[in-house]
């Protein structure tokens, strides 16, 4: 009887996610995920969850990998003047990567997770696809998740809306039915980005830069990303965004509307689901979670990285963000790190 683990986070996704492992499987164990030292709540609703649906329950301490590469990635990315993703890169590293690999080492056959996407086959190889929610789809935060471990997750919900699974956790009476989403990064401690980069990069007044012109001064750098407009607190009698940063002189350039838009880009450390070769439908980027797609006009590969040219521009593409390719049908290619 193959033993299977289910992530359970204390929140309604996964706790239907570890009601719909347990109707497939017999023997089926809860996890949950100690990644820093706000989330003991969320051990506490998991233990609710498991206890209620009759699941044993452990907790999975990874605290230190989750400063090493999450937390210290996430403020040495900021030094340098680029946007982190950390969801993303916690994804690969440490939720689905670390820590499966730690489930599969003890024994564990499948480790189920309560991300919206679909787990699809395609010419003999496991892929995954975006999922019938589409505003809830969670691929792109999954584009650098190594391949190798796509055999072993289990995605149930990809087939489920935000609200179907709402309305099920409460048909079944599970405990965390109506607990909230949290949309912040878990590790911030409430505080505000400016605020919690300060206690690691010495606050420093550095000048605002509009078409060659110091425009007025800032307190850093590292608090703003590329295509920003709002808290510049800059009078220009016009909108302006950021388009440019410069870490080593503190410099914040700033720019019009049109001055942010890139019908190129270049992504870095590429991980690949389908060689490109082997796509045959029309390839789409993503450079954002909530912006939308654009079709891909041609793709080379270069010493930098892969260099993609698209039919439209995008606005605001920002550094060290995560760019997520995809066939026209919606099967995740892979992705990288833009440049």
């Amino acid at each position: 009887m193959e033993r299977v683990a289910v992530l359970i986070s204390g929140g309604v996704d996964s706790s239907l996610t570890a009601v719909l492992a347990k109707e497939k499987h017999k023997r089926v164990e809860g996890v949950t995920l100690l990644l820093n030292r706000h989330n003991y709540e969320d051990i506490e609703r998991a233990k609710e969850v498991c206890h209620y649906l009759g699941l044993p329950h452990r907790v999975l301490d990874l605290r230190k990998p989750f400063e090493e590469k999450i937390i210290n990635y996430f403020i040495n990315s900021y030094r340098e003047g680029k946007t982190p993703n950390p969801c993303a890169v916690c994804n690969q590293e440490v939720k689905l990567g670390l820590a499966t690999e730690i489930l599969l080492s003890e024994g564990f056959k499948k480790v189920y997770t309560g991300h919206y996407v679909r787990k699809v086959k395609f010419k003999n190889r496991y892929l995954l696809k975006r999922a019938k929610d589409t505003k809830k789809d969670q691929t792109y935060f999954l584009a650098l998740l190594k391949p190798k471990y796509l055999h072993f997750l289990e995605f149930p919900l990809g087939d489920y809306t935000k609200e179907e699974v709402r309305n099920l956790a409460r048909e079944l009476g599970i405990p965390t039915q109506n607990r909230k989403e949290s949309q912040d990064i878990c590790f911030l401690e409430g505080k505000k980005l400016g605020q919690f980069l300060g206690q690691f990069i010495p606050p420093r007044e550095g000048n605002f830069i509009y078409k060659g012109k110091v425009v007025g001064k800032h307190k850093g750098y590292y608090s703003f990303t590329i295509g920003q407009r709002r808290g510049l607190g800059l009078r220009l009698g016009k909108p302006v965004y950021v388009v440019g940063l410069n870490p080593s002189e503190n410099i914040v350039y700033v720019g019009d509307k049109q001055d942010l838009l890139r019908d190129e880009v270049l992504l870095e450390k590429l991980n690949l689901f389908l060689p490109l070769k082997e796509v045959e439908e029309p390839l789409w980027g993503q450079v954002r979670y909530r912006t939308p797609p654009k079709r891909v006009k041609s793709w080379e590969y270069t010493p930098r990285g892969l260099k993609l040219k698209f039919e439209e521009p995008f606005s605001g593409v920002a550094p060290g963000q995560i760019g997520a390719l995809y066939t026209e049908s919606g099967l995740l290619v892979g992705g990288g790190f833009l440049i």
